[in-house]
C-alpha cells in the first residue's frame, strides 16, 4: 500500500490522532479512491506523480537550525496532503485534479519550509514553460519568508546551477520561468500570469483585493495552483474565514468541489487545551518540529493568562477564535434524509413559513407537514426564488452552486434582476391547491403587498416579527427535532447548505434566534422553516394576549 492510502486509514481508524476535519480529509481520500473507475468520477490516481514530487523534495537539504546540511525527510502527514495534489488527475486530459489547495496547520508544523518546496518543484520542475510563482501576503515582508527558504533550499543544493538567485527573484532561463515575493499592493500585479499562487498567513489578509487579482490572472493556465497556507485566524468574517467554512462544507459534504484540496490539523472545541493528547492532535509534527517542551511552557502561561490562553489555542491548537460553531447537528439533519415523492403528501395539513429577502437575494417559501399516525418525521417542501439576471454573480459571491441546483429543482428563478412578489405568490398558491393550508407565517420586513394577495386567496396569513422572544420556543424545538433525525427535507442540498450556514445568537433567558455571522453563505430556508414551526405551534391563530402578531 502506498503511504498516501496508508495514512488516509491509520487516520480514519484513530490509530493517528486527528480532529474531525483532519478525519474527513481522510475519509474523502479513501472514499475517492473507491470511486476511481466509476461513472461520473472522471479522475485518478497516479503515485507515480507523488513519488517523483516526494524525491525532489528529499533531495534538498535544509539550511537551518537542528537539521541544517540534512536532507528533507517528509513526514506521513506532509506526503499525504502534497502527494494528493500531485497524484490526482483528470482521467479524459491528464492535468491535475486540485486547483486549489486550502491547508491550514497550527505553527511550527513545517508549512512554509513545504510551501517553499512546492513553489520550486512547481515554477521549474513540472513541465510548465514560462511558468511564473508568487508568494503573496499582506505584506511583502510576510510573503518573503517563503520566498526566502526557497531561495535558501536552492542555494544549499544542486539547484543553485539551474536556477539564478537574485535578492527578489528566482529564475530559470531554460523554462523562461521566475519565483517572486509580492505584497498587498494588488495595482502592482497587471500583466502577470502565474502557474502558482501561494497565499502565506492568510488569516491576517483584511481584503480579497490581492486575491481576487490573482485568482483572476491563473486563468489563462491549464493547471494552476493556489496554494494557502495559515494558521487559526480570529476573524471568520474575512478572506481566509471564508475560505475556511467553504473547506469545511467540502469536507463535510455540504458542497461538492473536486477541485479543492483541504487539510485542516486542530483540537476540536470539546478538546482539554491543556492535555498533552490534544497538543499531539492539533499538531502533526509533534515530536518533530512542535517540541513538547516548548508547548508545556506556553500551555503553563496560558492557564495563568486568559489573553494568552486565546492565543495558544489559535496559534498552537488551530482553533478559530471568536468563530460560531453550526448551530444544528449536521449528522442529525443527515440522518433525517429520506427520498420521496411530493405527491405523497398532496391533501395533507401543512403550515407554510415565507422569509422574504431584500430585492436581490434569495426568498424561501417553506412548507412543513407535521407527523402522522404512520410517519415519525416532519416532512418539508422548500422553494427558494432568486432573480435569473444575478444568479451566476451570487453563485460566485455566495460560494454555492445555484444554477446546480436551479437544475434539480430546489431554486426558481424570475426574470430580472429584483425578486418579483408575484411569483411568490404563485409559489405560495401553487402549493396550497395541492395542500391542505392551514396558516402561513411570514416576516413583516419587505412583505410589501403579499400579505393582502394570500389572504383574498382565501389563506390565512400571520405576521411574525423575527424577534429572539417570538422565535426561540420555535427554535429550540427544530433544533431538537433535527437532533433526533425527524425532519425529512427530501435529501435538498440547498436546505442542508443553509442549516450548515446557521449558528445561533442567545440572550440572558438562553432563548435562542438564528443567524449567518458571515458575508456569505444564506439561511432564508432555515428561517421560512422555523416561522413556518412558529405558526404549527400557534394552531389556529395568535393568542389574543399576543400584541406582537398581527392574524390575518
Amino acid at each position: 500500500m502506498n503511504v498516501i492510502d496508508s495514512y488516509a486509514e491509520k487516520v480514519v481508524r484513530r490509530q493517528i490522532p486527528a480532529g474531525v476535519y483532519h478525519r474527513k480529509a481522510c475519509e474523502r481520500h479513501l472514499h475517492d479512491r473507491e470511486r476511481e473507475g466509476g461513472r461520473g468520477f472522471p479522475y485518478r490516481f497516479e503515485i507515480a506523480r507523488a513519488e517523483r514530487f516526494f524525491r525532489f523534495a528529499e533531495n534538498l537539504r535544509h539550511y537551518k537550525g537542528e537539521w541544517a546540511g540534512r536532507r528533507i525527510q517528509l513526514q506521513d502527514h506532509q506526503k499525504f496532503r502534497l502527494g494528493s495534489l500531485f497524484a490526482w488527475l483528470h482521467t479524459g486530459t491528464g492535468l491535475r485534479r486540485f486547483r486549489v489547495a486550502y491547508f491550514e496547520l497550527p505553527r511550527k508544523n513545517g508549512k512554509s519550509l513545504e510551501a517553499a518546496v512546492v513553489g520550486l518543484y512547481e515554477t521549474f520542475f513540472d513541465g510548465e514553460p514560462g511558468a511564473e510563482g508568487y508568494m503573496i501576503a499582506t505584506k511583502r515582508d510576510q510573503a518573503r519568508i517563503v520566498f526566502n527558504d526557497g531561495k535558501r533550499l536552492v542555494q544549499s543544493s544542486a539547484l543553485k546551477t539551474r536556477i539564478r538567485v537574485f535578492q527578489a527573484n528566482l529564475h530559470q532561463e531554460s523554462s523562461a520561468s521566475k519565483m517572486e515575493p509580492l505584497g498587498s499592493d494588488k495595482d502592482s500585479t497587471d500583466g502577470l500570469n502565474p502557474q502558482l499562487v501561494i497565499i502565506d498567513e492568510a488569516h491576517a489578509m483584511k481584503h480579497r483585493g490581492m486575491i481576487d487579482v490573482m485568482e483572476t490572472a491563473v486563468g489563462a493556465r491549464r493547471q494552476p495552483i493556489t496554494f494557502w497556507i495559515t494558521t487559526a485566524g480570529n476573524d471568520p468574517v474575512s478572506p481566509c474565514g471564508d475560505q475556511h467554512h467553504y473547506a469545511c462544507q467540502v469536507l463535510e459534504g455540504v458542497l461538492k468541489d473536486e477541485t479543492l484540496l483541504a487539510f485542516i490539523a486542530h483540537a476540536d472545541i470539546e478538546d482539554d487545551p491543556f492535555a498533552e493528547s490534544t497538543w499531539r492532535k492539533a499538531n502533526p509534527n509533534y515530536g518533530v518540529s512542535v517540541k513538547r517542551d516548548d508547548l508545556m511552557n506556553l500551555a503553563r502561561k496560558a492557564k495563568a493568562m486568559p489573553a494568552a490562553e486565546a492565543a495558544f489555542k489559535q496559534k498552537r491548537l488551530n482553533i478559530w477564535v471568536n468563530a460560531d460553531s453550526p448551530w444544528m447537528s449536521l449528522e442529525g439533519w443527515r440522518a433525517g434524509q429520506s427520498t420521496w415523492d411530493e405527491d405523497e403528501l398532496v391533501g395533507e395539513t401543512c403550515f407554510i413559513g415565507i422569509d422574504l429577502s431584500s430585492k436581490i437575494d434569495l426568498t424561501a417559501v417553506v412548507a412543513l407537514f407535521p407527523p402522522t399516525e404512520t410517519r415519525r418525521k416532519w416532512r418539508l417542501i422548500a422553494r427558494c426564488l432568486s432573480p435569473e439576471a444575478t444568479l451566476d454573480d451570487r453563485a460566485h459571491r455566495d460560494r454555492a452552486p445555484y444554477p446546480t441546483w436551479k437544475a434539480r429543482g430546489w431554486i426558481e428563478t424570475n426574470p430580472g434582476n429584483q425578486i418579483d412578489q408575484d411569483a411568490v405568490k404563485d409559489i405560495v398558491l401553487d402549493l396550497a391547491a395541492r395542500f391542505n393550508v392551514q396558516q402561513i407565517g411570514i416576516d413583516p420586513w419587505n412583505a410589501g403587498n403579499l400579505r393582502k394577495h394570500l389572504e383574498d386567496a382565501g389563506l390565512g396569513v400571520l405576521e411574525i416579527p423575527q424577534t429572539i422572544p417570538q422565535m426561540s420556543a420555535a427554535c429550540k424545538d427544530f433544533e431538537a427535532e433535527v437532533l433526533d433525525g425527524l425532519i425529512d427535507a427530501n435529501h435538498n442540498e440547498l436546505m442542508q447548505w443553509a442549516i450548515r450556514n446557521t449558528v445561533a445568537s442567545r440572550d440572558n433567558k438562553d432563548n435562542i434566534y438564528p443567524t449567518k455571522k458571515r458575508s456569505r453563505g444564506r439561511i432564508d430556508p432555515v428561517i421560512a422553516a422555523l416561522l413556518a414551526r412558529k405558526v404549527f405551534n400557534l394552531g389556529a391563530g395568535a393568542p389574543a394576549d399576543d400584541p406582537d402578531l398581527v392574524t390575518a
